[in-house]
This record gives structure tokens, sequence and C-alpha cells, in this order.
């Protein structure tokens, strides 16, 4: 009786959802969204199956823009039991990112996947108050004080440059990076350098990379990631945080600790400062301040060096890629280099700024390989999306609470409608009559766009600045075809194997 019952009460309410669903959609006048040709309609095993394969060939991206030359902008399917929209129209981005904000939240898959990692007081995986707190305690840290601040840039980056030469100029580019990025994240936000360029640390480094590569792992197996061992993934995300609990946090610690003794005291806060000779925003004290909860630290403080770790070394790596494959592009920016520095100044942020043809060549390598190419949200209530319904594909489409929308940037970027018949190439000179619109999302946009984007853009061109004024020329030690790596971004999966050649 009591099971007849449950089961009354569920058909009644399921019955009553799809009648508000179906009253929404026609307010909304929404019309019917293409749907991927499911053979299982129940678990979407088909899909994810597919999904699966593409990704163990390194050609997820490419099989994702194909669905869409299939099924239009805008498709729906499921993923164990859960709805997907999958999309690479700008109007529905634009909507999720401005008007339609409140609506969407980050999905509990991609919580599930990167929990281990980044941990649940994460502000890449929170939603509602406690991410807004989060997101403005890091603003201070990405100041133009910050970003603007090439003298630090130039001690690391002296550093590689005497790596690569160390190596003969014969040199897989993509682990000098990510050394290069931790160092200069670590000294940017925790006010010390780990110094991975100098300690040479090859197990951080690939406990760091295989962390990284098994959170994006875990997030392709679904709903399945909970049933599945993942033991490399694990004992990698241990000993990372391990090494952050061993270093970064007892900063935090003592730091906090000096705050609460200035308190007791009745000292003035900016007289018990003790890690920080500067006057910048110092990431690891306002964490310290904010808390004396370590497990929140040691969430905020690992989640800040992956996401610097991982945006900038991404961007650098597929860039020298292409710039590996298209040396008259290296030459050209050579010359615009030369012309502004000499061969033996540093550039300061505003000689950065205005060599427009490094802009250009940053801005291009963002759009052919967007370092976060694939994102997703979840809708928190019954909503739509303004694309993707009708034969069309130019009306309306209902989102019932609970679907999630993927959104596929790469496929966005390389829309020929959008971008012209060269879209697939690689060509900084389009950069002088395009303008950025909804049609270009290197780093989201609205309020969860990267909020350190300005700083990963400013590390990027020093970097490529200093490297190309100290070799004008660029050789690819191979020439096999692009293939993604995806983690916590996408890069290449054969890194940057180049050749440099030192000026006389």
């Amino acid at each position: 009786m009591a099971t007849a019952l449950l089961l009354g009460y569920v058909l009644v309410c399921h019955l009553a959802n799809r009648k508000r669903a179906a009253a929404l959609a026609k307010a909304y006048k929404c019309e019917p969204i293409v749907q991927w040709p499911l053979k299982d309609k129940f678990f979407g095993l088909d899909y994810w199956w597919a999904i699966k394969k593409a990704a163990d060939r390194h050609q997820l991206l490419d099989w994702l823009r194909e669905q869409y030359d299939k099924y239009g902008m805008t498709y729906f399917t499921r993923i164990h039991i859960t709805d997907i929209i999958s999309t690479c129209d700008p109007e529905n981005l634009k909507y999720m990112h401005t008007t339609g904000f409140a609506n969407f939240a980050i999905d509990r898959r991609r919580q599930l996947a990167f929990l281990p990692l980044f941990g649940r007081h994460s502000v890449l995986l929170a939603n509602g108050h406690e991410w807004e707190q989060k997101r403005s305690m890091l603003r201070p840290s990405f100041s133009r004080e910050q970003y603007e601040n090439t003298p630090l840039y130039e001690t690391h980056v002296g550093r590689l440059i005497g790596r690569i030469k160390q190596s003969d100029c014969k040199v897989n580019l993509a682990p000098l990076f990510l050394c290069l990025t931790v160092d200069i994240t670590s000294e940017v936000m925790f006010g010390k350098t780990i110094g991975l360029l100098e300690k040479d640390d090859a197990n951080l480094l690939q406990n760091m990379t295989n962390s990284a590569e098994g959170g994006h792992a875990s997030w392709l197996l679904a709903w399945l990631t909970k049933f599945v061992a993942q033991p490399l993934y694990f004992d990698s995300v241990k000993k990372v945080r391990d090494f952050m609990k061993q270093t970064i946090l007892q900063e935090a610690i003592l730091h906090r600790g000096a705050l609460n003794k200035s308190l007791a005291e009745n000292v003035p806060r900016d007289a018990s400062a003790t890690s920080s000779a500067s006057s910048r925003a110092i990431y690891l004290e306002t964490v310290a301040k904010a808390t004396d909860d370590k497990e929140v630290m040691l969430d905020d403080l690992t989640t800040i060096l992956f996401a610097g770790r991982d945006t900038t070394s991404a961007l650098l790596t597929n860039l020298f890629f292409l710039f590996s494959r298209n040396p008259d592009t290296w030459q050209k920016l050579h010359c615009e280099v030369i012309e502004v520095l000499r061969p033996s100044h540093t550039p300061t942020h505003r000689q950065l700024k205005a060599m427009t043809y490094l802009q250009s060549c940053l801005k291009e390598a963002l759009r052919l390989h967007p370092v976060i190419p694939i994102n997703t949200r979840m809708a928190v209530k019954d909503t739509s999306l303004p694309r993707g319904g009708g034969a069309d594909g130019k009306s309306p489409v209902f989102v019932a609470a609970g679907t999630h929308v993927t959104f596929h940037v790469t496929a966005l970027h390389r829309r020929k409608d959008l971008w012209g018949d060269d879209a697939d190439t690689f060509k900084p000179e389009r950069w002088s009559d395009v303008h950025s619109t909804w049609k270009y999302q290197p780093f989201g946009m609205g309020p969860r766009n990267c909020p350190g984007q300005h700083l990963s853009l400013a590390e990027a061109a020093y970097v490529t600045a200093r490297i190309c004024q100290e070799f004008p020329e660029i050789r690819a030690l191979e020439d096999k075809p692009w293939k993604e790596l995806l983690a916590v971004t996408c890069v290449s999966a054969s890194g940057a194997q180049v050749e440099l050649v030192s000026r006389l």
C-alpha cells in the first residue's frame, strides 16, 4: 500500500512538472530542439561512449565540432540519466553569462570530478554566496599593479632562457612553461616562489600534471566516477596537497598567527604584515585574514596555484606549437620586438601592449586553441535559451531545471560562418580588423569570467617577447598534426618541441 501511494505521488509530481514546463515553454515561445540520435534514450550510453572513444584518440574537440555540423549549433542529448543541451551559439552563451546568469550554476558533475584536487571550498566549484565571497577575495591579487610588474616576470624568464640554452636550444618547452608559471604564480599569489626552474622537481611537476589530467578523466566518466578506481589520480592529488600543506599552507598559518597575536595585543593590522615587504596584495595573506580553517586555506591556495599554472602554460605551449609550424610569423614578430625593444632592453607593460602583432598572435592562439575549450552549467530553475529551437535553430528552447548546458568554445571559435573560410588557419593578421564580440570567448564572459586573464595575457606576452628577442629563429623538431591533451586546460599533446636559434 505504501509503495503504491509513493508511486502515485511520484507520478502526480511528474505530471504536474510536465504541465508547468509546457506552460513555461509556451510563455517563452519555445520550439522543439534537435535530438542527437540516441539509441539508449534513458542512460545515453551511446553518446557517452562516443565521447570517450574520441577523447581516447585525443580528438574530442574535433568530434564535437562534427556533431554541430550534423545536428546544428544547439542540440539535445543525455549522459547517465542527465539531460544535456550542447551548444556553440554565441547568443546562448551571451544569455547564460548576462541576463540569465542567475538561472545557472556550476554543475555537480564538475564538482564531483575535481573535488579531490581542489576541495569543496574551491572558488572554481563554488556557487551562490560562497562563490561571490571568494571571487571578491581574488580581485586585489589581479590588480593592474600585479600584471604590470614586469621586473617580477624577468627574474623567472631569465631562468627559463638559461634552461633553454642549457639544452642546446633544442627543447620541449611545455614542461619548462609549467615550471615557469608555477614559479610566477607562487610569487605573485603567495609572496614567495616555489622555484621549480631552479629545483627541477620532476616529481612535483608530474604529480601536478597527473592530478590535472585525472580530474578531466574523472569528468569524462561522469557519474561512473563514483564506481571506477582511479589510483593514479588520487595518489597524485594526495602528494600535491601534502606538498601544499607542508609548504604554502604553513606560510598562511604563520600569517594568521601573527594577525591573531596583533589583535590580542591591540596592534593595528597593517603593522602585523609578516610575509610581504611590498604594498601589493598577496592572496595568501588575504586567505589567512579571512579564515583560520586550514582546509579552507588549503583549498583556496591549491586552486589558485593550478589556475595560474595551467592557464598560462597552456597558452604559451599552444602558441609556440603554432610558431614552430609558422616560422614566417615568428620572423615578423621578431622584427616588431626588435623595433620596439632593441636586443638589450627588457619590455615594459606599456611596450608589450603597443606590440600589436604580438597581441594578435596571442589572440589568434586563443582562438584556435582556447585553453578552456569546454565548459558546463546546470540550470537551477526552469528557464530557456534564446537559440536552438525550430527547424532553423533560431527560436528559443526550453531548459528544465537540472539540465546541463555544455558549451564548446573551440567549436564557436572555428565556425566558418562567423570567422570565414580560413577559420582553421593560424592567421594573426585577421585581428587587424576583427573586434572581440560574443563569438570570441577565450576566458569566458560575464561574472564568472577568468579573473586572472589580464595577468595571464601580460605574463604570456612578456615571455613571448623575451624569447623572441633572444632567439630570432624557431624550427619544429617534429611535424605531427595537432592532438589535444585535456586536463584542467587544453594543451598540445606533443607539447612544443622546438629548436630556437640564438642571436649572434
